[in-house]
């Protein structure tokens, strides 16, 4: 007789999406359809009309008094105003007690932080941690708070007598908050034994009158400046923008190439050829004969003592976009990658140039780092074999600055290497 082989219990996701009334498009086009087709999970999704209430503590305690009736494993809580980036719904394969999902927030001084938090090292308060500086192979992070805004949290947690009450926030004898929602219950759960995580990678927008994430991103008051007005090149459009320049010249202060290895030539390639030797490969050769004519020119403006012109230091290199000149080989201190242009604007994509960067350079700047193509090609160039060190804003147009590891990390190595304690 045939055996049939029995599948495996679902794990069960109660989804309670806490709203004002109201849920956003990019929820439910996107995230939601994600959490639906994620294998072996089954999702019951709260009607978001029960979860439509106020105050935020009392519905929180609600949603967890509902949840605990059902034979949910999981409890999964967004905000309204809260877009996870990701697929919610595959953390519950990593079955720990609390994970909150970064997002951006205004913290004191109407400073944007991120909602994950370690016990201030002074005594009693909380830090906001800078995730952009934890080393990107990890995910899970041990933290001591996290935001509610995208908030996973086990059964056995809220099944605890120690947990009664979970959301109730805290306030001192003269009435004063001491500790809002999320805090009190971190602060609850970890006196209850539970560990509490947050992740590196797996961040969330946080929708007020604008997206936050994009707050840093876009910047209207750099059209002109002298930098790029003597090239008569406007910033942004199909050029970098101001403030990634700011962010690119700091860095070329601490780095000091001798060499500088470009992918894309434009106003970048003009920029860094005034004080650095430039090696720019680019596949449109109108476009890499107008940036260089503009560095002859300014060459011819740049006397020595002899009244002799400036060499030149901006030399451009016709490119296919993927086979590079073996001529123009070689070692170099720092790469920049913006271009080639994606397939879409007729172009071959980047995959070739972060290649190519990541077998020459110790330093790597990606442009457009956020984009869907672009981080693809990053997790499998550089990813492990250099450490994202920082980054010149949130948004996906913006810049990634790698750094090459001294010993290349993998699956197997990355906790021992790094130091990180095996769960």
């Amino acid at each position: 007789m045939d055996t049939v082989e029995t599948l495996a219990k679902p794990i069960k996701l109660y989804l309670a999406v806490l709203n004002g009334g109201w849920l956003r498009r990019e929820f439910s086009y996107k995230v939601l359809p994600w959490m639906q087709s994620t294998k072996g999970v089954q999702i019951i999704w709260e009607d978001p009309k029960e979860t439509w209430s106020h105050p935020i503590s009392s519905n929180r305690n609600l949603i967890t008094l509902r949840f605990l009736q059902t034979d949910c494993d999981f409890l999964l809580m967004i905000d309204d105003d809260v877009v996870p980036l990701f697929n919610p719904a595959e953390l519950v394969y990593v079955n720990q007690d609390i994970i909150g999902c970064p997002a951006k927030v205004r913290s004191s001084g109407q400073l944007l932080a991120w909602t994950a938090y370690t016990n201030h090292p002074g005594g009693e308060g909380y830090s906001t941690m800078n995730l952009n500086m934890i080393d990107d192979y990890l995910d899970l992070i041990p933290v001591d708070c996290v935001g509610s805004g995208c908030l996973l949290i086990r059964r056995r947690v809220l099944e605890s007598p120690q947990m009664k009450a979970p959301f109730h926030t805290n306030f001192d004898e003269n009435g004063v908050l001491e500790y809002g929602t999320d805090f009190a219950f971190c602060r609850k759960a970890k006196a209850a034994g539970f560990e509490i995580h947050s992740t590196v990678q797996r961040r969330c927008e946080h929708f007020k009158e604008v997206g936050l994430l994009d707050h840093t991103g876009w910047d209207q008051t750099d059209d002109f400046t002298e930098e790029n007005v003597r090239y008569k090149i406007p910033w942004g459009m199909m050029s970098i923008t101001m403030k990634d320049w700011r962010f690119i010249q700091d860095l070329l202060h601490i780095i000091k190439p001798r060499r500088i290895l470009e992918f894309g030539t434009g106003l970048s390639s003009l920029l860094m050829a005034e004080r650095f030797n430039v090696h720019s490969f680019e596949t449109n050769p109108e476009h890499a004969e107008s940036i260089l004519e503009k560095h002859r020119e300014w060459c011819q403006t740049q006397l020595d003592a002899n009244g002799k012109p400036r060499p030149q230091t901006l030399h451009v290199f016709p490119w296919d976009g993927k086979n590079f000149d073996v001529e123009a080989d070689g070692q170099y201190d720092l790469a920049f990658v913006d271009g080639p242009e994606g397939e879409g604007l007729g172009g071959t994509g980047r995959q070739w140039s972060m290649k190519i960067a990541s077998e020459r350079c110790r330093h790597i700047i990606v442009h457009d780092a956020g984009r869907e193509f672009e981080e693809h090609w990053q997790r499998l160039y550089l990813r492990g074999k250099y450490r994202l060190h920082s980054r010149s804003a949130e948004h996906t147009t913006r810049c990634h600055y790698w750094v090459k590891r001294d010993i290349p990390l993998t699956n197997t190595n990355f906790k021992e290497v790094l130091g990180v304690k095996t769960m």
